[in-house]
């Protein structure tokens, strides 16, 4: 059963599901338009980016556990010196988890973003997401502000930032 969020909480996750896609580096060949995946949902990812890819499909899908799976299976696969790719895994996966309400789980893998690239700003939004779902809005505000820093001209996080000063 959901906890019951409140309305801010609850348009918070509605905003970020909106905007999500925008925000990933989905790759449209993944996809046939009339035929569903270009791959057979049966195998096994060979790959770390196919794994990927898989995840970025069902997450467009809104099958955000399988999506969740397949983001692990990418993790796993990754050699532990590709930070490039290993934080876009992770920050694939904390939005999958944002999307199932599992804000704590969605937040440790923001926080590895940021581990892996301090200087990645969405990261840094993925963190700040996943706190404001937790209603830990100072937090929130701080990880949305060092977003910023990183790319002051990126509106979604100026966005994010104005609205969770809102709720402090």
């Amino acid at each position: 059963e959901m906890a019951d969020l409140g309305a801010e909480a609850e348009k918070t996750v509605q905003d970020f599901m909106k905007s999500a896609g925008r925000n990933f580096d989905l790759n449209p060949a993944a996809q046939s338009p009339d035929k569903g995946p270009a791959f057979d949902p049966s195998s096994t990812p060979q790959t770390a980016a196919e794994a990927k890819e898989r995840g970025n499909f069902f997450y467009k899908d809104g099958h955000f556990q399988k999506a969740v799976d397949l983001y692990s299976q990418a993790i796993n696969m990754c050699p532990s010196d590709d930070e490039d790719n290993l934080k876009i895994y992770h920050s694939n996966r904390s939005a999958a988890l944002f999307g199932l309400k599992r804000f704590e789980e969605s937040r440790a893998d923001a926080l590895r973003c940021t581990q892996l690239d301090s200087v990645w700003a969405k990261g840094w939004y993925r963190k700040g997401l996943a706190e404001e779902g937790l209603e830990r809005y100072k937090e929130a505000e701080e990880s949305f502000r060092r977003g910023v820093d990183c790319a002051p001209t990126d509106q979604n996080l100026q966005r994010a930032l104005q609205e969770v000063k809102m709720m402090i």
